[in-house]
């Protein structure tokens, strides 16, 4: 998510990282900083959850439905266009942080590496994607508009991610959330639309128009210009490459593992059931102000730590602080879950134990996605058979006593391999700081 720059940040795009300061570094000190950071996350996700609800309660149950499989495959887009390329570009990018020009020509080998993946994960997903809507009573020439809208958001929000890298490390983030409340604004202004047109593609749109109008604009920001031509490209290349290989196995199947709620349902089930799946994960939407705080914040300080004690420390207190908000958020919906289930509308209500699961699931998923990124900043990777081999023995061995033919069982089914990669992330940050003297 990101932010738009200020007025002086305009003027100067190209160079201006480079004198700055980290905000937290002036006046008023880091908890100005954070009650910034806070209150801006906050108006954004705010925003975002308006959104979100205004699509739900517009949407009839089909056109919700597709719209929910598409933002699905976004999200494995993004993952499988990836593959290693961001993390392997912020570890390299904090060794040679703050010298600009070899972050510059770092960053061309990131776009150059991402092009390719694209292309090739970009298809596979057009193709997913038009078999799971058709399988959800979508027509061929509905289910072709929206893979096609699917396909450019992940392309704008690929390029945008590389970019945001350096107003991360810089800690420049008044500028990113300015660019991302200015994009969310944008899109809720044309998901007005939807009241004309009350369709998936329509909604689609919206996002597209917000994540063009952030791409373009941190790209204004943040000039690539100038390069260091001395920089040993082979040997970045070669990083990114090795990040890459070690990396695929996992994406792919954590990319299935990841949407396997949406995937089983969108084939084996009815559009009913992915629109209530979709409406429900809605809610979890709020943990993504706490999960922005950590990966915009904390993930990159982190990554330029030397010391190991104070590596340790530190990973210690974001795992407990991260812990303590999923406690708070499951406590409240097990307390209130009528009141939460009326945001959504009627067509979702009466679903409280489904809600608890797809919360508890989720909640699951974002920590393992803060072990990940923790462990991904510091290029402590494990080799994925393990995860995958452990997770795929426990998952057959349920299957052995349990149907996958409703929304709980499906949760709890995909709710297997979020477990077992808590645990081997886990295990592998604690190898890695007795390795480290």
């Amino acid at each position: 998510m990101t932010q738009t720059p200020d007025v002086a940040a305009e003027a100067g795009a190209d160079g201006l990282l480079a004198g700055r300061q980290p905000a937290a570094g002036k006046a008023g000190g880091i908890y100005v900083f954070l009650a910034k950071f806070f209150s801006r996350e906050a108006l954004l996700q705010g925003i975002n959850f308006l959104c979100g609800i205004f699509v739900i309660r517009t949407l009839s149950v089909h056109e919700y439905a597709w719209y929910t499989i598409a933002v699905t495959l976004v999200g494995a887009g993004s993952v499988l266009c990836d593959i290693g390329v961001g993390a392997a570009l912020m570890s390299v990018a904090g060794r040679l942080w703050p010298d600009r020009a070899k972050i510059n020509s770092v960053f061309a080998v990131a776009f150059q590496t991402r092009t390719r993946f694209f292309i090739v994960f970009g298809l596979v997903i057009f193709a997913a994607g038009l078999l799971l809507l058709s399988r959800s009573q979508s027509t061929w020439t509905t289910s072709l508009i929206i893979m096609t809208i699917v396909v450019l958001i992940t392309f704008f929000q690929l390029n945008f991610d590389l970019m945001a890298v350096l107003p991360k490390l810089e800690q420049n983030l008044g500028a990113l959330q300015k660019m991302t409340i200015s994009g969310a604004l944008l899109r809720l202004v044309v998901l007005s639309l939807i009241l004309v047109s009350p369709h998936a593609a329509t909604a689609l749109l919206a996002a597209l128009a917000a994540m063009i109008f952030q791409a373009y604009r941190v790209r204004r920001l943040y000039g690539l210009q100038d390069k260091d031509e001395g920089v040993a490209v082979a040997e970045v290349r070669q990083e990114f490459s090795r990040v890459a290989r070690r990396q695929a196995p996992a994406s792919i199947y954590f990319c299935i593992q990841g949407q396997l709620n949406v995937f089983l349902l969108g084939y084996f089930g009815s559009a009913v059931q992915v629109a209530q799946l979709g409406a429900l994960g809605r809610i979890s939407a709020l943990l993504v102000v706490a999960q922005s705080v950590f990966s915009n914040i904390l993930m990159p300080r982190f990554s330029v730590l030397k010391e190991k004690a104070e590596m340790r420390r530190m990973y210690l207190l974001f795992v407990s602080l991260f812990l303590v908000i999923i406690a708070l958020f499951l406590g409240t919906a097990l307390l209130f879950p009528t009141a939460i289930l009326s945001i959504l509308g009627g067509k979702y209500s009466g679903l409280n134990t489904e809600l608890l699961l797809i919360l508890g699931s989720a909640s699951l998923y974002v920590i393992e996605g803060l072990l990940y990124s923790l462990n991904m900043s510091r290029a402590w990777i494990a080799p994925s058979w393990i995860q995958v081999v452990v997770t795929l023995g426990c998952q057959a061995i349920l299957l052995c006593f349990m149907s996958i033919d409703s929304i709980s069982r499906v949760v709890i089914f995909s709710s297997i391999s979020p477990v077992v990669s808590i645990t081997v992330y886990v295990i592998l940050a604690v190898m890695h700081f007795g390795r480290m003297k």
